[in-house]
């Protein structure tokens, strides 16, 4: 991924009209609203990677969602994120964080979607940042999914395997 400088801020009309015009929901085909099953690259789990620069947080979502049977990685910075990308099997979901030491989590999301074999790869926004225009932000750079901090783990999870058809 080739990083850059800090994107700008994106000020929306409505979360209804970006939902509709997001890379999401051309991403999301057929007319339910359930998305189609994400099958796992590996052929067995799920591998997620958990962006997320506090380390307690981070083995937190880490411990739970392998406790619900995925693999899980991390990373905290820009060269863990591509170190991670760049592994085999591949990663199914990005669980990221938005405010990071040396990345702006919306510009690492622009940079996955304008990627030719990252493009369709599910991001879930995991971030503190909750105000209207911050989730609405989010979905119009490619986000498949938004939870914000303080979270129920119980609700992440649920919003992973929704993302992921397995809900």
């Amino acid at each position: 991924l080739d990083w850059g400088t800090r994107p700008r801020q994106v000020k929306p009309t409505s979360i209804a009209s970006l939902r509709a015009s997001s890379p999401q929901a051309s991403r999301n085909t057929g007319s339910s609203s359930r998305p189609a099953r994400v099958p796992p690259n590996n052929g067995e789990k799920y591998v997620l990677l958990v962006v997320e620069d506090d380390p307690d947080l981070a083995q937190l979502v880490i411990d739970i969602f392998m406790t619900a049977g995925f693999e899980v990685h991390w990373a905290s910075n820009k060269a863990e994120i591509n170190q991670q990308m760049n592994r085999r099997p591949s990663v199914d979901l990005v669980l990221l964080d938005i405010l990071l030491p040396d990345a702006h989590g919306l510009d690492v999301l622009k940079r996955i979607r304008a990627h030719p074999k990252l493009s369709k790869l599910p991001v879930v926004m995991m971030t503190g940042k909750s105000t209207a225009l911050d989730v609405a932000a989010g979905l119009s750079a490619g986000a498949d999914g938004y939870v914000t901090k303080p979270f129920k783990m119980s609700g992440l999870v649920k919003a992973v395997k929704q993302v992921l058809g397995i809900a």
